[in-house]
């Protein structure tokens, strides 16, 4: 089954309208002194994590019965389309835990593993980013794009945080040292702010496919370029949890080469 504009029209359309449904979820338990439970990979979940996740399953499968699911929260549900949603209901549970709003909600939908629609909904700001295949990026409708940085000494580099990258905290500080700018914190929003030119440069590690799957058809849509760290494209199977985002294709390169050079560690 082919990829058409109806069909990406109806999908972003359903796609915007499930921040209606989780927006109230989230803000029910922000600031609100939620319970944190660890999951066994140490990480921690809400209630609003999985309140979020259990409303927009809900919602997907009432209009898209034969699509595919994958989230953060519950097991992958298999369908017989084309199409697979990706899901993290907040990405930065640690943020949102300690009442940071720099946190979001991340819907992708994938055409036989291939992101073609994105979305990063910040929903304390009110602020919604949508990518779309083949359109340029949006802020609340309103068109964005990219900074033209071609050069990593006037660059601005962010990342979640040196404990998220793990073994490969080195590689990252070899980038980051010939970078003009480096700031920490700020997970899905760094993607956001940098399809709206607010940064240069996003570098991560140990990501899933729902941590990443929906800021790709975003910073695309807005001019900039996004893989994994060895430059190859980010795909559902394969993954190895690495992304470099950057404002443009020269500034990719140069990041590239470093990340995969001889500090290699």
């Amino acid at each position: 089954m082919g990829l058409t504009c109806s069909d990406l029209d109806q999908i972003a359309e359903v796609a915007v309208g499930l921040t209606r449904q989780s927006r109230p979820i989230i803000k029910k338990y922000f600031r609100q002194q939620p319970e944190i439970s660890q999951k066994a990979d140490k990480s921690p979940v809400t209630a609003a994590d999985e309140g979020v996740e259990r409303k927009l399953r809900e919602e997907i499968f009432r209009i898209f019965p034969q699509h595919s699911i994958i989230g953060e929260e519950y097991a992958q549900s298999e369908g017989n389309s084309p199409y697979t949603w990706v899901i993290d209901p907040i990405d930065g549970t640690r943020a949102f835990s300690c009442g940071n709003p720099l946190f979001g909600t991340l819907i992708a939908v994938l055409h036989e593993d291939k992101p073609v629609f994105g979305l990063i909904d910040l929903p304390v700001l009110g602020q919604t980013w949508v990518g779309v295949e083949g359109r340029v990026s949006t802020l609340n409708g309103q068109q964005v794009r990219t900074a033209d940085v071609q050069q990593l000494n006037t660059a601005r580099i962010t990342t979640t945080s040196e404990l998220a990258l793990g073994d490969d905290v080195h590689r990252f500080s070899t980038l980051a040292q010939k970078s003009k700018v480096v700031h920490y914190g700020g997970d899905c929003a760094n993607y956001a702010h940098l399809a709206s030119g607010w940064c240069d440069i996003v570098a991560e590690s140990n990501l899933s496919c729902y941590d990443i799957m929906a800021t790709i058809p975003i910073i695309k849509g807005a001019g900039g370029c996004i893989s994994q760290w060895d430059g190859s494209p980010i795909l559902l199977n394969n993954y190895d949890g690495t992304a470099l985002a950057t404002a443009t294709q020269d500034l990719h390169a140069q990041a590239i080469t470093l990340l995969m050079g001889d500090n290699h560690v």
